[in-house]
Order: C-alpha cells, then sequence, then structure tokens
C-alpha cells in the first residue's frame, strides 16, 4: 500500500514514472513505525493533541538519459497558492480531529466506567425537568426540605452489573467504610470542567428507607422494593462553588432498581425525592436555585448524586458535570463488589 504525496503544481508530473500515481512507497511502508513519520506530543493520561503528521522522506526526481545537454527539464515551479490551500486543509483536518477527541475525552471523564459496559446498553430514563427546582417551604436536610432537582438523568442497570442482581447472592450488608474509604470515594475530579468534588463527613447510613426520602409515593415504593438500607452523604467542591448531594439504595433485585430510578423521576415518577443530609456551609445553601441529579441502577443498588452552586446561580445544564462526579464518587465500592461476587 502506499500513501500520496502533497499535490504538485499544475504540469507536474508525479514521482515514480506513473501517471496518475505516486510509485511504490519506500522501503518499510509509511506506517507509524516506518520511515516518514513524526508523531505528535500527548498530553497527560495518552490523550493525542493532535493527529500524527506524515512527512515522506526526500526523494531524487528520475534521472533521465545524460547528453550533453545534461538532465531534462523539470517542468514550470508549482503556484504559489498550493501551499496555502495544501496548509489550510490540514489545519482543517487537525481541528476537526481534535474536536472529536476532546469530544471523547470529556465524555469519557463524565462516564467513569461507560467504556467498560458490554452486552446490552443501558436506557435512559428521565429529562430535564422544567421548574422543578423550585423547592417548596423548608430548609435543607430538615424533614420539611422537599427539594427536588430541575434536571434529572438516571440509566437502568447493564450487563456489566449482572453479578449484582439480586441481593439474595449479594447479601453483605453496606458500610460507611466500604462506601467512602477508597480515594477515589473521596475526591472525584473533572478535568474539563475543572471541578473538584470533596466528601465532608464520614456519610450516613440509615436502615429505614424511608426516613431518607420525602414523598409518601417514594416511601411506599421504597418498602414494595424490599429497601433495607440508604446512605447519604454530602460534597463540596474544592473552590467551594458547588455542593453535592448522594444517595446509595440497596434493594431486593434489579427489578428494584431500574423501577425506583424512574419513580424518582421529578417529571414522570414524581413521587418524591430524597432528602439532602444537612453541615456547615456551603452545605447548609443546598438546594438554593437550579439544581441537577445524575444517577443509575447497578445490580440491585441505585446511586443517585445531585448538586448545585453554592450561591444558588447555576443554570440546569451547569449541575451535570459536578452532579455527575458525585456519583461516581458514590458508586465507586461496586465494582470491588461486583469483582467479588
Amino acid at each position: 500500500m502506499s500513501y500520496p504525496y502533497p499535490p504538485t503544481g499544475p504540469g507536474e508530473q508525479p514521482p515514480g514514472g506513473q501517471s496518475g500515481g505516486w510509485g511504490a512507497p519506500p522501503p518499510g511502508g509509511y506506517d507509524p513505525s516506518g520511515p516518514g513519520w513524526q508523531h505528535q506530543e500527548t498530553m497527560a493520561g495518552g490523550v493525542p493533541m493532535g493527529p500524527p503528521s506524515m512527512q515522506p522522506p526526500q526523494m531524487q526526481p528520475p534521472m533521465g538519459p545524460m547528453g550533453p545537454m545534461g538532465q531534462p527539464p523539470m517542468g514550470p515551479p508549482p503556484k504559489k497558492g498550493n501551499g496555502g490551500i495544501v496548509i489550510a486543509a490540514i489545519a482543517g483536518a487537525v481541528l476537526l480531529i481534535g474536536g472529536v477527541l476532546g469530544g471523547a475525552y470529556y465524555a469519557a471523564s463524565s462516564g467513569g466506567d461507560d467504556k467498560t459496559k458490554t452486552g446490552t446498553s443501558p436506557a435512559a430514563v428521565g429529562t430535564p425537568g422544567t421548574g422543578g427546582g423550585q423547592p417548596a417551604p423548608g430548609q435543607p436536610g430538615s424533614a420539611n426540605g422537599q427539594y427536588k432537582p430541575s434536571y434529572y438523568n438516571a440509566t437502568k442497570s447493564w450487563s456489566l452489573w449482572d453479578k449484582l442482581n439480586a441481593s439474595s447472592s449479594d447479601s453483605a450488608p453496606m458500610t460507611l467504610t466500604e462506601v467512602f474509604s477508597d480515594a477515589e470515594a473521596k475526591a472525584q475530579t473533572n478535568n474539563i470542567e475543572h471541578i473538584t468534588m470533596q466528601l465532608q463527613g464520614s456519610g450516613r447510613l440509615d436502615t429505614d428507607c424511608g426516613s431518607a426520602v420525602w414523598g409518601d409515593g417514594l416511601k411506599t415504593a421504597l418498602q414494595s422494593y424490599g429497601c433495607t438500607q440508604a446512605i447519604r452523604a454530602a460534597y463540596v467542591s474544592s473552590d467551594q462553588r458547588w455542593v453535592g448531594q448522594v444517595v446509595i439504595f440497596n434493594l431486593r433485585d434489579v427489578n428494584a432498581a431500574n423501577s425506583l430510578i424512574g419513580d424518582m423521576d421529578p417529571d414522570a415518577g414524581n413521587k418524591g425525592f430524597f432528602l439532602p443530609v444537612s453541615g456547615p456551609a456551603p452545605v447548609s445553601n443546598f438546594g438554593k436555585g437550579n439544581t441537577g441529579a445524575s444517577g443509575g441502577a447497578y445490580g440491585h443498588f441505585v446511586v443517585i448524586g445531585w448538586s448545585g452552586s453554592a450561591n444558588g446561580t447555576a443554570s440546569s445544564p451547569d449541575t451535570i458535570a459536578p452532579a455527575s462526579l458525585v456519583e461516581r464518587a458514590g458508586k465507586t465500592f461496586l465494582f470491588t463488589r461486583n469483582v467479588r461476587s
């Protein structure tokens, strides 16, 4: 296989003596390990800064018979405008590929374990809310603090978590040490948005799941789903701009978990939501203005991350990144459980 050189000017014949072609490649070809390739530097984490640029080796033009007049003429020089066209085309390709790579990197940063999915794809549950972030009277963390997110998105469990589909085969109860002892449970960072969410305190565990939520419909649903535990905790960003809350429910099986994330949808289910835990400022400010929630079912567990800005001025889309970080921190322990089961 051969690779084309950049185009020549009008009237020039491509090297190699073949009309319309570029001749045979040099020994070894133009692959990433062969001559003529120059790899670009990469960013931390191995993400390329741009596509590799191919610089073909210098080749001498074909030599004709040498007579009294010497070597045959080479033809007219290329027009000056061709180089600019080539440079513009290469620059456009670099920008396009860079954008694709940036989008992939952002997705990996937000999805965490999404790259390990196999089998069936998770089904999305919930859509951005409309006005759902307006709180009812009450203080955050109190029994009357009926806050709910204005943005909510959650996914059903998928085949990666099949080993955790039933509590009967994964019967060990959760503990605060198990859930929050790992470094990734204590802090999660999004390098694109420059946000680091950090755990506040040691978390709270309740065996009465109904005490961790508001809404009679949600309390009834949790009881019917065989909920035995609810763990909650607060997170604050390192720059004090974002406040997050996480809840983890331990349910009977994957069907119960998939149903619960629908029940918690402020638009579709609208049966209630979980109560944020209290804490010193800025945790005490949680619930003001727009908030967003991101979560999912993982076997017989449900993990929901919920976030908002400390001053209550963020838009709903702005809350997606910190909410995803809080959810990711809360589900860290499930990877160990999944391997162990």
